[in-house]
């Protein structure tokens, strides 16, 4: 059946070069991506569509290409700046951007957005890439400068700087942990650096959980981080004199609108911030978090992820871009002992484990095996 729409002019030869020459690095979608002019675009588009649109689209066409899973990029033109809104199945970011020239959608630009999404990249990383593409180069980008700002959801104001939190040194082994008991086991182990992961909505037993693993970190040789419980590790810390044996908090993409950064960063406590891609690694750079965590690199089974394990060659791509950035990076997902060595090969000071010590026959065992990875 013949398709209705005139598809966008694309460079041909650029796209298939893209896909043949990153196929292996990041994995390729076999079904076809089509971007349309979305005046000229399908009736019914599909999920594997993309309509770009010339300034801001009306209710109806958002609302068609919404219920078709399609993606929408509308684009307009702000002083010499590119401001993109791009619509999909996983939400809508607003991005904005230097402009090259005064085509908002060349060729050249939908070639690499449709190679980034043929290359399995959800539509706002693929709108990211393609912005930072270089003109006339077929060079994987890495220039944090030629990167979009993120306007939704943003962190800060671009336009005002907002004061870095406290750096971190490498953090080494970073073992996350899901109670106080597993925090008293691994501080005498002199694990580098811990993390409580305590899931529960009793306040008592949060607060109970939290002191206790201050507790048993408190002059150790262990970094200790609280995961999520942001106020009470605050309240704990203060209440202390700032001597309460935590390190910093770490915070997920979903905690961050909640979490008040500004008490967060007058407390002294370092914030780490977990990230899945190129507009969630570019959202937090603006707040200056003292690391990042990338991943999930691996497929794992310790937490319901909102992403596809993002492999090794995404992995890759995000040290290279964010290390000139924020010094302190973290690999997480799926790490243990058999994939401890790749990780660490590409450049990052740290990596996260999980199941490769609390599931392990011999604790001490585990922890020194892991330890002796960095050395």
């Amino acid at each position: 059946m013949t398709r209705q729409g005139v598809a966008a002019a694309l460079d041909a030869a650029l796209f298939d070069d893209l896909v043949r020459r990153y196929a292996a690095m990041f994995g390729r979608d076999e079904a076809p991506w089509q971007a349309w002019l979305l005046a000229n675009g399908p009736a019914s588009p599909g999920a594997h569509d993309v309509l770009l649109s010339d300034g801001e689209a009306d209710a109806a066409a958002i609302d068609r290409v919404a219920a078709a899973g399609a993606v929408l990029i509308e684009t307009e033109r702000e002083g010499g700046r590119w401001i993109d809104t791009v619509r999909s199945p996983m939400g809508t970011w607003v991005l904005d951007v230097q402009a090259d020239d005064g085509n908002p959608h060349s060729p050249a630009f939908v070639a690499v957005l449709c190679a980034a999404l043929s290359l399995h990249f959800p539509a706002h990383d693929a709108l990211c890439i393609a912005r930072a593409w270089q003109p006339g180069s077929t060079a994987w980008p890495g220039a944090f400068a030629r990167f979009p700002r993120v306007r939704h959801a943003a962190l800060a104001s671009p336009d005002a700087p907002v004061r870095p939190f406290a750096p971190c040194p490498d953090l080494g082994l970073y073992v996350v942990l899901p109670s106080a008991d597993w925090i008293e086991r691994l501080v005498p182990l002199a694990v580098p650096t811990v993390q409580l992961r305590f899931k529960s909505d009793d306040p008592a037993a949060i607060q109970a959980e939290i002191a206790r693993a201050a507790s048993a970190a408190r002059g150790s040789q262990s970094r200790l981080f609280i995961n999520d419980h942001w106020r009470v590790a605050i309240d704990h810390h203060a209440a202390c004199g700032g001597d309460s044996g935590i390190y910093g908090i770490h915070l997920g993409q979903e905690d961050l609108d909640e979490a008040d950064l500004d008490a967060i960063r007058a407390s002294g406590l370092r914030l780490g911030v977990s990230t899945h891609g190129y507009a969630e690694m570019l959202r937090v750079a603006a707040i200056g978090p003292s690391y990042l965590a990338l991943g999930a690199i691996f497929p794992t089974t310790t937490k319901v992820m909102p992403t596809q394990p993002q492999g090794m060659g995404r992995f890759q791509s995000y040290v290279a871009l964010m290390k000139p950035v924020i010094p302190s990076l973290v690999g997480i997902g799926g790490v243990n002992a058999g994939n401890m060595r790749e990780v660490l090969a590409v450049g990052v000071g740290s990596a996260a484990v999980v199941r490769a010590v609390t599931e392990a026959d011999d604790v001490a065992a585990a922890v020194a095996g892991l330890k002796g990875l960095f050395e």
